[in-house]
């Protein structure tokens, strides 16, 4: 049975590294299917209960985050390390800065305009607060804190880091300029998470995704809350990404290549 030695070598290599423990792949493969699958339990069963969707939202976020914890604690005996409040705070304001900027931008060049003149508040705003507070966090734990801490070295860990945002968040199915974007977005948050600034990381996606939706409701952008304002596409639809939201503009491109430039030219620096 010499081709069944060499068949079970094989699957064994394949799974097993040199040191005779699993694979990082296979950790993250698995995690992945982790998440999905309480993703999907959470939505099903919760949506068939007549749960609200922002709840629903809420409660599948924070099962997410704690799933990822578990994970982490488990492949590595390590705890997520704490965000720090001024990473997040300047992350979050780089994040509010793109998208106040571009709307501004694509407004004055009338590309884009507000369905409404006037603004309608809502508490939709402080709800989705939670939401996207812990969609970031989830996000980063399972992406960035997982990933990079399971691959066995700093450059696999950035490519298991933006794959697995892309499968996280589904940016893969976005067209090729929103999976190019958010492409972007994967590598220059594995960036400062990987450099110890996972609170940029967190700050940035976080802002981003409540103003591009909450606030400013751009095309493709409904949460189901309701937005303080809400835009529609006029023109320009390859800058501003049209009807298909922000994410496939190269709005976004131009910001995240900029954003990857300064990361390259400050690690150079500093090397």
């Amino acid at each position: 049975m010499r081709w069944w030695s060499r068949f079970s070598g094989g699957l064994k290599r394949l799974a097993l590294n040199p040191e005779g423990k699993v694979r990082a792949a296979w950790k993250l493969i698995f995690a992945y299917l982790l998440y999905a699958l309480w993703a999907y339990a959470a939505t099903a069963l919760l949506a068939r209960m007549l749960v609200h969707g922002k709840i629903i939202s809420l409660i599948g976020n924070f099962g997410a985050v704690a799933l990822s914890h578990a994970l982490l604690y488990w492949y590595t005996k390590e705890r997520p390390a704490r965000l720090s409040p001024r990473s997040f705070g300047l992350g979050a304001l780089l994040g509010a800065l793109v998208v106040a900027v571009g709307a501004g931008l694509f407004l004055l060049t009338d590309s884009m305009r507000a369905m409404e003149k006037w603004l309608s508040p809502s508490w939709d705003l402080l709800w989705m607060l939670p939401v996207y507070g812990f969609a970031s966090l989830a996000e980063e734990r399972f992406a960035r804190a997982l990933a990079l801490r399971t691959a066995s070295r700093p450059i696999w860990g950035c490519v298991a880091s933006t794959a697995m945002f892309l499968a996280v968040t589904g940016g893969w199915a976005l067209g090729w300029p929103g999976a190019v974007n958010m492409l972007l977005t994967g590598l220059v948050c594995a960036k400062w998470s990987a450099e110890g600034h996972a609170g940029a990381s967190v700050g940035f996606r976080f802002a981003w995704s409540y103003f591009s939706s909450a606030v400013l409701a751009f095309p493709a952008g409904a949460t189901g809350a309701r937005p303080l304002v809400e835009l529609y596409s006029v023109s320009e639809d390859w800058l501003t990404g049209g009807e298909g939201g922000l994410i496939r503009g190269a709005w976004m491109a131009i910001v995240l290549l900029l954003i990857g430039a300064w990361q390259f030219r400050k690690s150079r620096g500093s090397a």
